[in-house]
C-alpha cells in the first residue's frame, strides 16, 4: 500500500517523519510523493501558530482531494493538543500523539485489518499517551529523509521552559536527551547512506545531556560528531542562546566541518516583553553572546525569530526591537505576528495589538531584514564558499544550494553535482538570488 506524508513545522517533525516512514517501509508499505494518489495520508502537523493550524487542516483536504477513500492518519503538536478537535475534522481516521508516532505501523496495520475498503465517517480513533510522564528516548538510525541530501537527527525533545505564549511543553513534554552514543550511531549510519550534512535537531536543543545523571554539555557531543570520520559538514538547528556556551562558540570558530551559522531566537529587543513572555535571558544577556559569537566566527551566518504584535508591545517596545535589529548583524530573520494560543499563559493577557499595527510591524521587520540579508550576501561577491548541491532547477544546468553560512546560491554547471560539497566562488547578488560558478 501507498504512503504518502506532508510535514509542516520544525526539523524535529521532519526526523520525527523520517522515523515513521522507516517503520513503514518495513513493513511493506510504499512511500510515495504527498500529492501523488496514496492509500495513506499522514499529516505531520505544527500548532505554533493559527496559521500553521490552518495549514494542517488544509494538508488534510488537499490529501482527501487526491483520494477521498483514503484513511488520514493526523499527528504532530497539534493532535496533541487538540485531539477531540482534531478527530471530529471531516476525513481523518486516526489522530496520534507526539508520544506515539512509533506506533504508527502497527496502528495501521490493525486498522486496514478491520476496516471495510469503503471509507468511513465519523470521529476518529485517538491514540494519546500521557506525554508528561517520565519517559526513555531513543531515536531510530533514520537513513531516508525527504530531499536526500541533509539529514535531520533529533538528539533532544521537550522543553522545561515555561514560555508564557508557547504550546511546545504541553505538545513535547519535558525535556529529554538521547544517549549520546545512539545519536553518534545514528549520524554514522546517515553519514555510510551518503548524507552530506547533518542537521542536530530538538525542541530545546542546547539543553540535550542536562538530564542525564551525570550532567554533559551539548558543545562536548558537538565536539565528537565532527570527530567521525567522513565527507560530511554539521549544521545546528535553532539553539536558544543561554544554551550557548564559549566551548561551542570555539568549536564552530575553528572545526571546518562545523557550519558558521546559527540561529538563535530573539522574540523581542525589549526587556519588558521578554519578562512577559517569560524568557530566560534579556536583551543585554541575548546581545553579548550574538556580539561574541560574530566577533570569533567570522562570517557568521546568524538568524533569529522574532514575534511582533505581542500583548503590551508598545510603539517603544517595537522600536526597540528594531533598533536592536538593525544594530546586530543578522542575516536573516523569521518574523511571526503573535497569534494567542489556548492554554498558554499569554492567552489571557490584555493590551491585545490590533492586527493591522502587527501587520505594519511585521513588514517593517520583514523589510529589514531584506536589507540586511542583502549586505551579507554582497559581503560574498568575489569568495569562495563550500555549497551542498541540493536539487536541480527546472532549467537545465541549473542547480541551487546552501553554503556554510546558510546562505542560498545558484550554481550554473552541466555537471551532475547533486548531493555533492562543492566549492563556488560567488559571482553576483541580484535582487532574487546569489550566483555563483564552480571554482576550478
Amino acid at each position: 500500500m501507498k504512503v504518502a506524508f506532508t510535514t509542516l513545522g520544525c526539523r524535529t517533525n521532519q526526523h520525527d517523519t523520517a522515523e515513521m516512514q522507516l517503520l513503514l517501509e518495513k513493513e511493506g508499505f510504499s512511500i510515495v510523493n504527498p500529492l501523488e494518489a496514496a492509500d495513506i495520508y499522514v499529516v505531520n502537523t505544527c500548532t505554533v501558530t493559527a496559521r500553521s493550524d490552518y495549514s494542517s487542516r488544509l494538508a488534510v483536504k488537499k490529501s482527501l482531494a487526491i483520494n477521498e477513500n483514503a484513511t488520514v492518519v493526523f499527528t504532530g503538536c497539534y493532535a496533541q493538543l487538540n485531539p477531540e478537535n482534531a478527530a471530529n475534522l471531516d476525513g481523518i481516521d486516526i489522530v496520534l500523539g507526539n508520544a506515539d508516532k512509533l506506533k504508527i505501523a502497527e496502528l495501521l496495520k490493525k486498522k486496514l485489518h478491520n476496516d471495510e475498503p469503503q471509507k468511513k465517517s465519523g470521529s476518529a480513533q485517538i491514540y494519546m499517551s500521557n506525554i508528561h510522564t517520565k519517559r526513555l528516548f531513543h531515536t531510530l538510525p533514520v537513513t531516508q529523509f525527504q530531499g536526500r541530501t541533509k539529514a535531520f537527527i533529533k538528539v533532544q525533545t521537550g522543553c522545561d521552559e515555561k514560555c508564557s505564549f508557547c504550546t511546545v511543553v504541553r505538545a513535547r513534554g519535558s525535556s529529554i536527551s538521547d544517549l549520546r552514543e545512539n545519536v553518534l550511531n545514528n549520524i554514522r549510519q546517515a553519514i555510510d547512506q551518503g548524507y552530506k550534512e547533518i542537521t542536530l535537531t530538538g525542541i530545546n536543543l542546547g539543553t540535550w545531556g542536562m538530564d542525564f545523571a551525570s550532567t554533559e554539555t551539548f558543545s562536548s557531543l558537538v565536539r565528537d560528531i565532527a570527530s567521525l570520520h567522513g565527507d560530511f559538514r554539521v549544521r545546528l538547528s535553532s539553539i536558544n542562546p543561554m544554551e550557548i556556551d564559549d566551548d561551542l562558540i570555539e568549536l564552530i570558530t575553528h572545526h571546518e566541518k562545523i557550519c558558521p551559522h546559527l540561529h538563535i531566537p530573539l522574540q523581542s529587543g525589549d526587556n519588558e516583553i521578554l519578562s512577559k513572555m517569560r524568557r530566560n535571558y534579556n536583551v543585554k544577556q541575548y546581545e553579548r553572546v550574538v556580539r561574541y559569537a560574530a566577533e570569533r566566527i567570522g562570517p557568521l551566518g546568524l538568524g533569529a525569530d522574532v514575534i511582533v504584535g505581542f500583548p503590551g508591545e508598545s510603539e517603544k517596545s517595537f522600536e526597540l526591537t528594531r533598533k536592536l535589529i538593525e544594530e546586530l548583524p543578522f542575516s536573516y530573520l523569521h518574523v511571526f505576528s503573535y497569534s494567542p494560543r489556548a492554554g498558554t499563559e499569554a492567552h489571557s493577557f490584555r493590551n491585545n495589538i490590533k492586527n493591522i499595527t502587527k501587520k505594519e510591524r511585521n513588514r517593517t521587520l520583514t523589510n529589514l531584514a531584506k536589507e540586511k540579508a542583502a549586505l551579507f550576501y554582497k559581503s560574498f561577491i568575489g569568495k569562495e564558499v563550500t555549497v551542498l548541491i541540493e536539487d536541480r532547477k527546472h532549467t537545465e544546468g541549473i542547480f541551487k544550494g546552501h553554503s556554510e553560512h546558510y546562505v542560498p546560491v545558484r550554481v550554473d554547471t552541466e555537471s551532475s553535482l547533486q548531493n555533492q560539497l562543492v566549492s563556488v566562488l560567488i559571482k553576483e547578488v541580484n535582487e532574487n538570488e546569489v550566483v555563483g560558478c564552480l571554482k576550478l
